[in-house]
Order: structure tokens, then C-alpha cells, then sequence
């Protein structure tokens, strides 16, 4: 009867209870601060962060600005060895958009060293203050390219300049 009990246990467990096993969930870094600061969406560039916000004005043509910070709660600017990089910008209609950031003129970004920087800007004419945009951009950051998207971006609500 041992036996039995013994081959009856054994077939059990080779057979197995057949439940679905649940798939496996793997859950992104804890993110323990806010996105938003001031008037600027922030995204991961990697360890850094990457901070947008618009200049909105009807005389001067409307921008977007990049700043690269420092990933600590006390964020400084950490100039990239780099003084342009591409974008895309994508309106929530499909509109594609491309974007050239280029470095910000040196009184924006003082404390960058020469051949580096943390504050770049993007000339966007066509950007409407009521727009709801996503943007792209592959830029290298510490010696890897990080891919950096900031989602549902409202240049009204991020504008730090409105003329």
C-alpha cells in the first residue's frame, strides 16, 4: 500500500497539476520623483534626465528647449560632449515634424565648459500652443545613445515664455 501511495505521489508530481502559470512581470526602475517641474516635462536620457519646455511667441517664432540634468532630486546641468542632436516631433493627429536642436546661445547655459552642453534649442514655427505632441530623440548621453520620448507634451502647459 506504501507503494502505491509512494508511485500514486510521484506520477503526480512528474504529471504535474496542470495550472497556467501566470507570466512573468517585470516592473521598470521605481520612479520615486514627479515628471513635471516648473514648466517642464522630464524624461530619462539614461541616468540623466532630459527636461522640455516650450517658448511660445508670436514675434520671435515658437521653440522648444532641452535641458539635460543632473538624475539626482537636486538637479544641476550636465552638459552632453555634444552641441546639436535630431528630433521628431508628432502631433496627435500622425503629423510628423522633424526637430534640430541645436546649443543655446552661451548666456543660457553658463557654466557649460567649451565643447559641451546642457541646454539646447529647437525652432518649431509650426507648433500651436494648443498641440499635443510626442517627441523623439536618440541622443548620446555618457557614452551610450539613450532613446528619449516625452509623451503627451502641451506646449501651453509646459511653456516657460509665452509672448
Amino acid at each position: 500500500m506504501r507503494r502505491a501511495a509512494v508511485l500514486l505521489l510521484v506520477t503526480l508530481v512528474l504529471c504535474g497539476c496542470h495550472n497556467d502559470p501566470k507570466p512573468t512581470v517585470f516592473q521598470s526602475e521605481p520612479h520615486d520623483h514627479s515628471h513635471e517641474r516648473e514648466a517642464m516635462l522630464i524624461e530619462h536620457a539614461g541616468r540623466r534626465h532630459a527636461a522640455l519646455t516650450a517658448h511660445l511667441s508670436q514675434k520671435d517664432g515658437n521653440e522648444l528647449d532641452v535641458f539635460f540634468e543632473t538624475g539626482s532630486n537636486a538637479a544641476k546641468p550636465y552638459p552632453l560632449s555634444l552641441m546639436k542632436f535630431a528630433a521628431t516631433a508628432r502631433t496627435a493627429s500622425g503629423q510628423e515634424h522633424p526637430l534640430a536642436f541645436e546649443a543655446a546661445p552661451p548666456d543660457e547655459r553658463k557654466g557649460d565648459p567649451d565643447g559641451k552642453c546642457s541646454h539646447f534649442v529647437a525652432k518649431a514655427g509650426w507648433m500651436k500652443p494648443e498641440d499635443v505632441l510626442t517627441v523623439t530623440a536618440a541622443v548620446e548621453v555618457d557614452g551610450a545613445v539613450e532613446q528619449i520620448e516625452w509623451k503627451n507634451f502641451n506646449p501651453r502647459k509646459y511653456a516657460h515664455h509665452v509672448e
